[in-house]
């Protein structure tokens, strides 16, 4: 017997509005894509993608779908511009295997990107200040 293997993409959804958007609605945009880049095939082929996680603060998502196809999604992600019915831009970050690699690979990418920011801080008083606000930002 074969295993049904999965993959997992980390998705950041770029925008330069405040953009309000569900697990549901990244699905659908993600599947009408689809069935417009790669017809009945892509659509049916894409009918078991799911998005597990949701992170709406940071707008990343994490879909779990097929071994196969997740190359159909990974491949028009560049191309969409709508998530909603708002413009925006997806990118992948990531592809894994499990959840816990794409969490690590997020966990990993929040650092590196908060060394970039406090890089550019001339003092420490402003690093100190800017690391408080961040985490009374995550405390609320």
């Amino acid at each position: 017997m074969v295993r049904f293997k999965n993959r997992y993409i980390l998705i950041q959804v770029k925008s330069e509005k405040n953009l309000k958007l569900t697990a549901a609605e990244l699905a659908d945009t993600l599947k009408k894509s689809a069935h417009k880049f790669y017809g009945d095939f892509g659509l049916a082929s894409v009918n078991n993608l799911n998005v597990k996680l949701f992170y709406d603060k940071r707008k990343l998502a994490i879909v779990r779908i097929s071994h196969g196809p997740h190359r159909f999604i990974t491949s028009i992600l560049p191309l969409i511009n709508k998530a909603g019915k708002e413009l925006a831009q997806l990118r992948v970050l990531y592809v894994g295997a499990t959840i816990r690699q794409c969490k690590k690979f997020v966990l990993n990418y929040n650092n590196n990107v908060l060394r970039k920011i406090i890089g550019t801080f001339n003092s420490e008083a402003e690093t100190k200040e800017f690391i408080e606000e961040v985490t009374n930002s995550l405390d609320n």
